[in-house]
């Protein structure tokens, strides 16, 4: 398993070497490492390679409930994205909430119609694996639709990019 240098904490959150050759095929797979805080994703922006396995691994170090959304317009409802960017894509879901590991399953009644979403209660972890196909190039947003008072996560800062790069030839 290949591990892409994108940290939480300190840094630039840049990965200072590019992938090897051989980390550019589609067996293996590629893990970020993201924070979700009180409110903010450390860091806000990602590169993810088209084609390519990609495990995002999540940590809340904040105090309340974070979700980490993709998509491109926010809906006039302000509570989710116009168009998903993991609509249609095969997600592999692992949580670790509560000192005990959690399968895909036993939160999908939990995320409801997000099934697009990953949430994560204070103090979880857990992994997203997925391949998003070349179709899918382009610059997304990131997101939390949690609430806080009367405010969207997001509107409080909790927001960044997620850019999904077209394989080359």
């Amino acid at each position: 398993m290949a591990a892409v240098g994108v940290g939480c904490g300190g840094g630039d959150g840049q990965s200072s070497d590019p992938p090897s050759p051989s980390a550019t095929t589609s067996t293996l797979t590629d893990t970020i490492e993201v924070a979700m805080k009180d409110f903010a994703y450390q860091p806000d922006t990602l590169t993810i390679p088209a084609g390519q396995n990609v495990t995002l691994a999540f940590t809340n170090t904040g105090a309340v409930e974070h979700y980490f959304v993709v998509g491109d317009t926010i809906a006039s409802d302000n509570d989710s994205f116009e168009q998903n960017l993991f609509s249609g894509i095969s997600i592999e879901k692992n949580k670790q909430t509560g000192g005990h590991e959690e399968s895909e399953e036993e939160h999908e009644e939990e995320e409801g119609s997000h099934e697009n979403v990953f949430e994560l209660p204070p103090g979880g972890s857990g992994t997203m694996t997925f391949t998003l196909p070349p179709e899918k190039a382009g610059t997304y947003t990131i997101a939390c639709f949690e609430t806080t008072g009367e405010k969207k996560h997001y509107e409080l800062g909790m927001e960044g990019a997620l850019t999904v790069t077209a394989p080359t030839n």
